[in-house]
């Protein structure tokens, strides 16, 4: 009689001090496996698509691998459930507005990928930025909405934020719905009343860079001729008075980028914030290292100082066994710390989110807003009060705006038969408009090495020492 299950193509197998894990990165589940024939059997479910009986496994164990999604029906097609979920995040992902407040800003930055520009949105925009946000609340019926104050710095269009915010928030009200914000930001000019400003425009979370301790910080994220403030404050000083303000009135993501160059001052960096009781206040800080490559068309000079991914790892590793216990250190991969199979999309990919661009063109992300080739359309030139209609344009628009559209990871010849899809989907979708075969290697290579630590870490236990999967665990 020919069986009528199948193992699922997503289970992996974790060794671990006591035993082995399986886990299946198509739902999430965990099963802990200990004794001799533990290896066997969990190695077993995890070669592949391949029949298996009923009557192989006690009754108990069968059960628990039907429920974990470990063992599936012959007829369950596991890539059509994927691209289900996937459609389903596109749709309900929250709606996210990323307001571009000016492309101008008071650093220089030496690894800056945005072209810097006197674009900057202006007053008689508010009143259609509102209509966006009518127009994605009345066609989605979600019940709020999310602004990304975005820059170059943001905070040097503060006019325009608080016209803007004010506009948003009395639609909110009307509408019923919920509004929250968010910013990111160099910390250097910011007003004085932080907390007010904080809770007038009911920002939820801020981000703020740096680039090490004060020497290197100030080398790299130098004032611009012409922005330098008149007390001679250094961009580090600025920063790291903001952020012992911030810390009283909202949650702040401490962004500390590193590179070959300054990898020295991680540890010290998370001393100098101990000192100054960062990860102690009524909103605890949130370290986000961050590895500094190449992040658009503009920045590949980034490859000869990026750390290769093996170095940045490593690098993470020891700032998590320097903050275990004592602070959030959050991983862009896995914001939740485990390994779920992906429920949500980001921005880019929500079908009710856009960029308004500071010159008021729209972008599908937040990475392209300066880049105008990139752009998917534009707020109407009438200064009169309708409704914006995204539109494509010639040429480069029009197939950008229909890549976005028909982005679908489960349909590409990599993604499609890769193991790790439930929890990647892809990776950045940017990587692949712009056939950047190397970054999308590079996450590969990133879930071949952190997943094995992930779902140990996740479930209490500890990997066995330098296990990661192949290629071969990653294609089967």
């Amino acid at each position: 009689m020919k069986s009528r299950f199948v193992t699922s193509r997503y289970n992996f197998l974790v060794p671990v001090e006591d035993g082995v894990l399986l886990y299946s990165a198509k739902t999430g589940a965990v099963l802990r496996f200990t004794g001799i024939d533990a290896g066997r059997l969990a190695r077993n479910l995890c070669l592949g698509p391949h029949a298996v009986s009923k009557d192989s496994f006690p009754p108990e164990t069968f059960q628990q691998l039907r429920q974990g999604g470990f063992v599936i029906s012959k007829s369950t097609n596991e890539l059509q459930i994927i691209r289900r979920r996937f459609k389903r995040a596109r749709n309900d992902t929250p709606i996210v507005l990323t307001l571009t407040t000016t492309m101008d800003c008071n650093l220089g930055c030496y690894y800056c990928y945005e072209e810097r520009s006197p674009d900057r949105l202006q007053f008689q925009d508010v009143d259609q930025i509102v209509e966006i946000a009518r127009e994605r609340v009345s066609r989605s019926g979600k019940r709020g909405i999310h602004i990304d104050w975005y820059g170059g710095e943001p905070l040097m269009n503060i006019d325009f934020i608080e016209a803007a915010s004010k506009a948003l928030q009395a639609f909110c009200k009307e509408a019923g719905i919920a509004y929250a914000s968010s910013v990111i930001s160099n910390g250097t000019c910011w007003p004085n009343d932080v907390g007010a400003f904080i809770e007038r425009h009911r920002i939820l979370q801020v981000q703020i860079s740096f680039d090490g301790l004060r020497n290197n910080h100030n080398r790299r994220r130098r004032f611009r001729r012409n922005y330098r403030p008149e007390d001679g404050a250094s961009s580090f000083d600025n920063a790291v008075e903001l952020v012992d303000k911030l810390l009283y009135h909202t949650h702040v993501d401490l962004r500390l980028n590193v590179d070959r160059e300054n990898q020295q001052d991680v540890l010290p960096f998370i001393d100098f914030a101990r000192a100054r009781g960062w990860f102690e206040r009524p909103f605890p800080a949130v370290l986000q290292p961050a590895r500094l490559s190449s992040y658009s068309e503009h920045s590949s000079f980034m490859r000869y100082s990026e750390l290769s991914l093996e170095e940045y790892d490593e690098i993470r590793a020891i700032v998590r066994a320097e903050m275990k216990g004592e602070a959030l250190v959050e991983e862009s991969e896995t914001p939740d710390g485990f390994p779920y199979p992906k429920t949500s999309v980001c921005a880019a990919l929500a079908n009710d989110s856009v960029v308004v661009g500071a010159d008021r063109r729209y972008y599908r992300c937040g990475l392209q807003a300066a880049e105008p080739h990139r752009s998917v359309g534009s707020i109407p030139a009438s200064s009169r009060r309708q409704l914006p209609v995204i539109h494509a344009g010639a040429g480069q628009t029009e197939s950008d705006e229909k890549w976005w559209v028909q982005f679908d990871p489960t349909t590409l010849p990599n993604c499609s038969r890769c193991s790790f899809l439930p929890v990647c989907w892809g990776g950045c979708p940017k990587k692949h408009l712009e056939q950047d075969t190397h970054a999308i290697s590079e996450q590969s290579v990133f879930w071949r090495h952190n997943l094995p630590r992930l779902v140990a870490e996740g479930v209490g236990a500890t990997r066995q020492t330098g296990f990661v999967f192949t290629e071969a665990d990653q294609f089967r």
